[in-house]
C-alpha cells in the first residue's frame, strides 16, 4: 500500500471540539494512521475557548503518525470573530501555507472551518477535497434555520438573519457570495445524498457521496441477558432536536406501551422537559439526566430497544445514529434531511413524520406490542451497519476517490 501524507483542516478537533464534524475528523484521522499513511490536523482551539468559555488540555502534538497542529492566536477572542465576519484570517492561512510547504501532502482534506480559515482554497501540488458535514457552503449559520427555529427552503436576507440569532454577520456572504464558491479543482464530498441535492440546488457542485462512518463499537459489545425495556435519545436537548415531540408522544402513549425513556443531553430545554415529565407525573418512567460518562452510557445502551432520532430540522449523517446501528440498536428516526438514507431499507428501524408526536406515539405503541420481534431488528440494524457505514468501506471508497482525482 502507498503511503500517502494527509493535512486535515478543521475549526475544531478533539477534545476542543461542539459536535459530530470534529469527531468524524478524528475518526478519519486516526484510521488513516492505523493503515500507515501520515496524518497532520490544523485547527484552531482558540475558537472552542471563545465559545465554550472553557480550556480544554489537548493531547499529545505527536501521537505515531498523526501530527496535532493546533493554531494558537495571541488574540483568541478577536481573531475568530474576524475571521468570521471577514471571511479570511491572514495569519492564519499563511501559517497552513507554511505548514503544507514543510510536509508536503499529497491530500489536503477541508472540513469546517468558519471562524478559522473561511473557505477552502486550493495549494498547489496537492490533491483538495472538501467535505460539506453541514450546510456552510449555502448558509451562514451552517444549519438553515430561521429564529424560532423555522426552516429555510431559500435562504434570503442571510445578513439579517444573523443578526436576528445574535451572530456576527459573515459579510463577506453579503448578495450573490452568499453560496460559497469553491476552486475548480476542489472536490467537494457529502455524506448524504439529501445535502448534496441541497448544495446543487443552491448551485454548489458536489461531485462524490461519501458515506459517515464510525468505529465498530458492536464488535465487543456484550448484552444482558435480560430486556430493560427502555428506549433511548442522545443529543442535544433543543427545539430543533424534536425533544418536544418525543416527551409529547411518550406522555400520549403511556397507556399503551411500558417503556422507560432516557432523555441524555444537555440544551436550553433540559429544565423545562424536567418540570413537564413532573407535571405529567412521568417521573417513574422518563429521566433526563445531563450527561453521562461513557460507561454510564453504555450500560443504557446495552439493552435498549430502540434509540429515538426525532429532529425537525434537516440533519445530515448524525454519527449517534451510525454508533447505534453498529450496536445493533433499532432507530426510530424523523423522515427529514439525510436521515431516513440512515434508517432507510432494512435496517430494523423505521421513520415518521418530523413533529408528528401522534405518529411517533403510534410507533412507541407498535414497538412495545412487538417486542417479540426485537432480536431480528437488532440483527438487521447490525447488518445495516456491516453494510454500509463501516471504517473498511469507508476507507475503500476514500481511496477510490482520490485515486480517480489523482489519476
Amino acid at each position: 500500500m502507498e503511503t500517502l501524507k494527509f493535512l486535515m483542516v478543521s475549526t475544531h478537533f478533539p477534545p476542543h471540539h461542539l459536535g459530530g464534524d470534529a469527531v468524524l475528523v478524528e475518526y478519519l484521522a486516526n484510521d488513516l494512521v492505523r493503515r500507515g499513511h501520515e496524518v497532520h490536523v490544523f485547527y484552531n482551539p482558540g475558537a472552542y475557548e471563545l465559545l465554550r468559555r472553557e480550556k480544554r488540555v489537548a493531547g499529545p502534538t505527536h501521537d505515531g503518525s498523526l501530527t496535532r497542529r493546533p493554531y494558537v492566536s495571541r488574540t483568541k477572542r478577536i481573531d475568530p470573530l474576524v475571521a468570521l465576519s471577514m471571511g479570511w484570517w491572514r495569519k492564519a492561512q499563511a501559517k497552513l501555507m507554511k505548514i503544507a510547504q514543510e510536509t508536503k501532502p499529497d491530500i489536503i482534506h477541508w472540513h469546517n472551518t468558519r471562524g478559522f480559515i473561511g473557505k477552502p482554497f486550493a495549494i498547489s501540488g496537492t490533491t483538495s477535497l472538501y467535505t460539506s458535514h453541514d450546510y456552510s457552503a449555502i448558509c451562514p449559520r451552517s444549519n438553515l434555520l430561521k429564529p424560532g427555529m423555522v426552516l429555510c427552503d431559500k435562504a434570503r436576507f442571510c445578513t439579517i438573519c444573523c443578526v436576528r440569532w445574535r451572530k456576527p454577520p459573515q459579510l463577506w456572504r453579503a448578495g450573490g457570495r452568499r453560496v460559497l464558491r469553491f476552486p475548480d479543482d476542489l472536490i467537494v464530498l457529502s455524506p448524504t445524498e439529501f445535502v448534496a441535492k441541497r448544495l446543487r440546488q443552491e448551485g454548489v457542485k458536489v461531485h462524490r457521496i461519501l458515506r459517515n462512518f464510525v468505529p465498530d463499537y458492536g464488535k465487543d459489545f456484550q448484552r444482558k441477558d435480560s430486556i430493560d425495556d427502555s428506549i433511548i435519545y442522545l443529543g442535544m436537548l433543543e427545539k430543533h432536536k424534536g425533544v418536544v415531540t418525543l416527551l409529547d408522544a411518550f406522555a400520549m402513549s403511556k397507556e399503551t406501551q411500558g417503556f422507560r425513556l432516557y432523555m441524555i443531553g444537555e440544551g436550553s430545554l433540559k429544565e423545562s422537559l424536567r418540570e413537564r415529565v413532573t407535571r405529567d407525573r412521568l417521573n417513574q418512567r422518563v429521566e433526563i439526566p445531563g450527561f453521562l460518562s461513557r460507561g454510564e452510557l453504555e450500560n443504557l445502551r446495552r439493552n435498549a430497544v430502540a434509540q429515538v432520532i426525532p429532529s425537525v430540522w434537516y440533519e445530515n449523517a448524525p454519527l449517534v445514529a451510525l454508533e447505534g446501528l453498529s450496536l445493533g440498536i433499532p432507530i426510530l428516526a424523523s423522515d427529514i434531511g439525510g436521515l431516513p438514507e440512515i434508517v432507510g431499507g432494512k435496517s430494523g428501524g423505521d421513520t415518521f413524520r418530523p413533529g408528528d408526536s401522534e405518529q411517533l406515539a403510534d410507533l412507541l405503541t407498535s414497538t412495545w406490542r412487538n417486542r417479540h420481534e426485537l432480536e431480528e431488528r437488532r440483527r438487521m440494524a447490525r447488518k445495516r451497519y456491516e453494510g454500509n457505514f463501516t471504517p473498511d468501506i469507508h476507507y475503500a471508497e476514500y481511496m477510490r476517490i482520490i485515486g480517480e482525482t489523482q489519476g
